[in-house]
Order: structure tokens, then C-alpha cells, then sequence
């Protein structure tokens, strides 16, 4: 469905998909419920962080054009409007008298989902993406020549890990002068707990052509610090994901759910302390919600070493005998360059992470 807006009318163009046209044909086709979304707006052409005047990021957002109607069932409504008006349970009785006799959720941020490169655990982006390496002969050769390089094992999924948080983010100013916004955990459990918007569970959607599962984290691993200063950092991993049933917008891409944990990393007073000596290990300016880890597991037959047979694939839909790093100009790898898609289950933020699976092919 959308909008066709002519010099003074404005058609509402619905085009049924297979499955309503296969209704129409039997007599059955029914309109039970419909839903509302703003696909064609780009919302990552506003950052909050960076840009301070709106009227620096508005003609981009109101000057959008519409989509046409998809036939496609999975790709409609990938942004689509949601309710979270269940958190009025939660309302104060001087929030309930200020609404008056509408009674709303009272939400003053929705939480995002940002990655978290600020760990030991974080890959170091290059390239704008991320490396895989697919092999232990590849994994050897850029720990012998790169020093400080730290990127994605597929045989090692413990040495660094793909880190998502989910929680308020805005400019440092704004969260300064907003008493509600401090990452405290009095806040977090008003601003995001109590109003249901917590992401216990994130969807992933991964190209199962190249990756062929999802390695997740343990309910039992811990993201939090101390009033002392100390924190904890440990994110247990397990590789038995398996793909669920619920379709995505992506051809060839697998779902999979993988679970959050509590993001207890707060901010507290420090008398004693200088703050610019404070360690921050989230990438959140605001309160905190979930968080989670995850690597991906490559398919097996990308995983050959340089002295066998070199998978089609990487040739189909990648590069070969490349020199992408120039600290090693001889030496010649094999990549693929694929994305994978992050969602939080509660809220429907969304991140990308771009990955490069890297092949060691020789020099």
C-alpha cells in the first residue's frame, strides 16, 4: 500500500500480494487489520550525536519520495508504526493528571541499537567493515603481520565478538541537561524497564550462503560495573543456533534469535575520582537497557586453506587474489563482503554490521 499525493487529492494505491490475490480468486480475500510504516523515510540521515540544528537534517527527511506498493508480502512495512502503550500502567499519578483524559505511554525516548567497539572483545574497524577470518592459516598470517589487529575468528569465537546495546543514545549536551537521560540504573529501570521497552531477545538475519550459523551468548554472562569502579565484562559463548521459522525481507538470509542480557553498566559518583580518568565501556550516552554478543560461524567449504581447491563462491559474489592491507602489500587474500541484520525484539531498532570474510590464498 501507499500514498499518491496529486496537486489536491491523495490516493491510497493498495496491490494485493500472492497470497491475497490466491484469497481473491476463492471468494475469501478479507481486510481483518492493517498497519502503518514510513519505509521510504531513512532515518541514519539524522544523528542525533552529531547534527544540532534540525533544519540541517529536515529537507532530507520531509523531501523523501514514496514508494510505490510492493507486491512482495516481506517487503512491506519494514519500519512500521508500533504501540507501546502498555508502560501506562506504570504512569505516576502526577504523569496520569498531566495527560488529562488521554491516557498514553508517556515516552519521551525510544532506544536504539548501537555497537559497541569500546571492548577488548570489539574488532577493529577497517575498510568500513569488519573481518572474518575463515581459517586458522588466515587467522595466523594477520596476528604474525598486523600487530594490534583485532578481528572475527570463525575457528575462535571467543577471541572477539560482534557487541550490540540496546538504550537511549543522544547528544552529550542534551544528556547532561535532561535529568531523566543520565545513564543511571534509577533510570534505566523508569526510562526503558517499567515502560516495556526492553529488548530480552534481538533477531538476526544472517546470508546463509556464507555464514552458516549464529554463535550467541550465555544467559549467564554479565555486563555491569561497580560504584568501586570495577566491572564486569563476560559474554560466555555457545554455537547451538539454529534458524527459526519467521521470513525476512532478504533473499537468501536466515533468522535467528538470539537472547539479551541486562546492561548494568551505570554511571555513579565518583568524589574521590577525576572523571576524564573514568572508563567508559558503553557506547550509550543514556540509560541502558539489554545487551548482547554474537560471531558468525562460516560455511565449511569457505574455509579451505590456501594450498586446496578455492570455493566458487569467492570468485561468484567476492574478490580473489586481492592485497587489501598494506602492511603485507605481497600477500594476496580471497574476501566476500556480506552484511548482517540486528533487530531488537521489543523495540524494532535496528543496526547493520558489514563483514568481510577474509581467505589467506598466498603470496
Amino acid at each position: 500500500m501507499a500514498y499518491l499525493k496529486t496537486s489536491d487529492t491523495i490516493i491510497i494505491n493498495a496491490t494485493l500480494t500472492d497470497k491475497g490475490r490466491k484469497l481473491l480468486s476463492r471468494g475469501k480475500f478479507k481486510i481483518a487489520k492493517f498497519a502503518l510504516g514510513d519505509d521510504e523515510i531513512d532515518y541514519k540521515l539524522y544523528d542525533p550525536v552529531e547534527i544540532r540544528d534540525t533544519e540541517e537534517y529536515q529537507p532530507s527527511l520531509l523531501n523523501a519520495y514514496s514508494l510505490e506498493a510492493y507486491s512482495d508480502r516481506l517487503k512491506n512495512i519494514q519500519y512500521g508504526l508500533n504501540s507501546y502503550d502498555a508502560s501506562v500502567l506504570y504512569l505516576t499519578p502526577e504523569e496520569l493528571d498531566k495527560m488529562g483524559e488521554f491516557k498514553h505511554a508517556y515516552l519521551l525516548y525510544l532506544p536504539v541499537l548501537k555497537q559497541n567497539n569500546k571492548l577488548d572483545v570489539s574488532p577493529t574497524k577497517r575498510d568500513f567493515v569488519y573481518y572474518v577470518s575463515v581459517n586458522d592459516e588466515t587467522t595466523q598470517k594477520l596476528i604474525d603481520s598486523i600487530p594490534g589487529f583485532k578481528f572475527l575468528q570463525s575457528s575462535n569465537l571467543d577471541n572477539c565478538k560482534i557487541v550490540i546495546e540496546s538504550g537511549i543514545h543522544m547528544a552529550e549536551e542534551k544528556i547532561s541537561s535532561a535529568e531523566d537521560t543520565t545513564p543511571t540504573i534509577k533510570h534505566r529501570r523508569h526510562g526503558i524497564v517499567k515502560k516495556f521497552l526492553l529488548d530480552h531477545d534481538f533477531f538476526v538475519n544472517a546470508d546463509n550462503r556464507f555464514i552458516s550459523t549464529i554463535a550467541a551468548i550465555r544467559p549467564t554472562s554479565r555486563f555491569e560495573n561497580f560504584a568501586s569502579g570495577e566491572a564486569i565484562i563476560n559474554f560466555e559463548t555457545f554455537t547451538d543456533i539454529v534458524p527459526i521459522t519467521l521470513e525476512n525481507e532478504f533473499p537468501h538470509y536466515a533468522s535467528y534469535i538470539i537472547k539479551g542480557i541486562p546492561n548494568l553498566m551505570a554511571q555513579y559518583d565518583y568524589p574521590a575520582e577525576d572523571p576524564a580518568d573514568r572508563i567508559e565501556y558503553s557506547a550509550l550516552a543514556g540509560p541502558r537497557g539489554a545487551v548482547t554478543a554474537l560471531n558468525v560461524v562460516v560455511d565449511n567449504q569457505l574455509k579451505v586453506n590456501s594450498t586446496g581447491e578455492r570455493d566458487f563462491r569467492f570468485s561468484k559474489y567476492g574478490k580473489i587474489d586481492q592485497t587489501p592491507f598494506a602492511e603485507i602489500p605481497t600477500t594476496k587474500f580471497d574476501y566476500l563482503d556480506t552484511t548482517i541484520y540486528i533487530y531488537g525484539g521489543t523495540t524494532n531498532s535496528r543496526v547493520q554490521v558489514p563483514l568481510r570474510l577474509l581467505r589467506f590464498a598466498g603470496t
